[in-house]
This record gives structure tokens, C-alpha cells and sequence, in this order.
């Protein structure tokens, strides 16, 4: 009986499967989707939560490899080429800081 069920289980991941590829490659939102292929929305996300769960207690975990990283003094943010400037900040510079040194050396040259 568990072979069965096994199989019943595996055809309903296949099919799962296939209607979910099929509704990411369609182009469509996924209400439009589900609405022009007779599915509710419910079940499309009650399948992709299944096929997630199926995979992530299939996969084999892997090791990455990881480089260390730059120390915060030694990491160097360098823009070049505005006008003559030649910018060199600290990596951990506030994105907003960064914008606004830009803005204006692109004002005075």
C-alpha cells in the first residue's frame, strides 16, 4: 500500500510541477493565471508550497566556499573618471553620502 501511495504522490508532485512551470512561463500575473486555467489561487500556492517542501527535504546540502572578507580599513570605494575627480572612500560609507558626493561633482564638472 505505501508503494502506491508513493506513487500517487509522486504523479501529484509531476503534475504540480508542470502546472506551476507552466504559469511562470506563461507571462501572466498568477491571478490571471489560475483564473484562465480554472485553479484558485489557494490551491496554486498550496502546490507551490508542496513542491518548496519537496525540495528542500530532497536536496543534499552543499558547502560553499567562502573568502574572507576585506578588513573595513583596508576596504577602499573608488570612483573614477568625474571629470578629474578621482574619488576613494571608506567601503562602510553611507549610500546617501556616496549619492550626494556624486550630485555634486557632477555639478562641478
Amino acid at each position: 500500500m505505501e508503494d502506491v501511495l508513493a506513487i500517487r504522490d509522486e504523479y501529484r508532485l509531476q503534475e504540480w510541477s508542470q502546472i506551476i512551470q507552466a504559469g511562470q512561463n506563461s507571462g501572466l500575473s498568477k491571478r490571471e493565471f489560475c483564473r484562465q486555467n480554472g485553479i484558485s489561487e489557494r490551491q496554486y500556492y498550496y502546490w507551490l508550497k508542496k513542491l518548496r517542501e519537496t525540495v528542500a527535504e530532497t536536496a543534499s546540502p552543499r558547502l560553499a566556499h567562502l573568502e574572507a572578507p576585506v578588513p573595513q580599513s583596508e576596504g577602499i570605494l573608488r570612483i573614477q573618471k568625474i571629470g578629474q575627480a578621482d574619488l576613494r572612500l571608506p567601503v562602510n560609507t553611507d549610500a546617501e553620502a556616496v549619492a550626494a558626493i556624486l550630485r555634486a561633482l557632477q555639478q562641478l564638472c
